[in-house]
């Protein structure tokens, strides 16, 4: 039976195999082009989505200026009315006279900025739809051309599965070697490390670069059971395969 020590090493070396294949698969050109065109797809979705909402708003907003616009034009109306009976009163008085007419000048000055802003507004959305339209057709071509990208990466997937399976198959293997104990401490410490594994080199850790204590050193060289760096926690194994 293989001892501890080489076995722990044989399984971190088909880890890391195992990740590298994975990493690899992860980082092709077209896999990275996929990504990308569905970062975009959801781009052009939020700015759709955006968009839209502007537009709903804008259109309450369109509807509650409209209403005021046609308070403002009855109140204008009215005040004109008034104007015309005054100025045909005898009795009617200058100051009157001018306070009427001040009255419709402000009225008039709030018409005239209701109607701007009007304006605006129905720019805003004929910008807004034009905008919707130009970035669903673009989502189009990006839609098209994430699926062609998204089908030769499942294409790679299919063609690399065997080879990753076979590395896995590995990795359960070997862990089906290892005392349960090692392998806990193991996993444990991969969550902080991508190599949990290491060297005891010139009386430093092969894993963080620091030293360890003689009494350390000592047992590493004349005991074949896995210790821990006092400084990182990795597992210091000597290896012989």
């Amino acid at each position: 039976m293989m001892a501890q020590t080489d076995l722990i090493w044989q399984y971190q070396d088909a880890e890391a195999e195992l990740d590298k294949l994975r990493k690899e698969l992860e980082q092709t050109p077209e896999r990275q082009k996929m990504k990308k065109l569905r970062r975009v797809l959801t781009e052009q979705s939020e700015r759709i989505d955006s968009f839209k909402t502007g537009v709903k708003e804008r259109e309450a907003e369109l509807d509650s200026s409209l209403k005021k616009l046609e308070a403002l034009l009855k109140d204008y109306d009215l005040e004109q009315d008034d104007l015309g009976i005054m100025m045909e009163d005898e009795e009617s008085t200058a100051e009157e006279l001018t306070e009427s007419r001040k009255a419709m000048e402000e009225l008039l000055e709030k018409v005239n900025a209701l109607k701007k802003s009007l304006t605006d507004c129905e720019n805003w959305i004929k910008r807004a739809e034009e905008s919707i339209k130009e970035t669903y057709q673009k989502g189009v071509k990006t839609k098209r051309d994430y699926e062609a990208a998204k089908a030769v990466v499942e294409t790679e997937k299919q063609e690399r599965k065997p080879v990753i399976d076979r590395a896995q198959r590995e990795v359960e293997r070997l862990e089906s070697f290892v005392s349960p104990e090692i392998l806990k401490r193991y996993k444990l410490i991969k969550k902080k490390f991508p190599n949990p594994v290491a060297l005891i080199e010139n009386n430093r850790c092969s894993g963080c670069g620091m030293s360890v204590s003689m009494s350390v050193v000592k047992k590493y060289q004349t005991d074949d059971s896995v210790i821990e760096c006092e400084n990182c926690g990795r597992l210091l194994c000597k290896r012989s395969v």
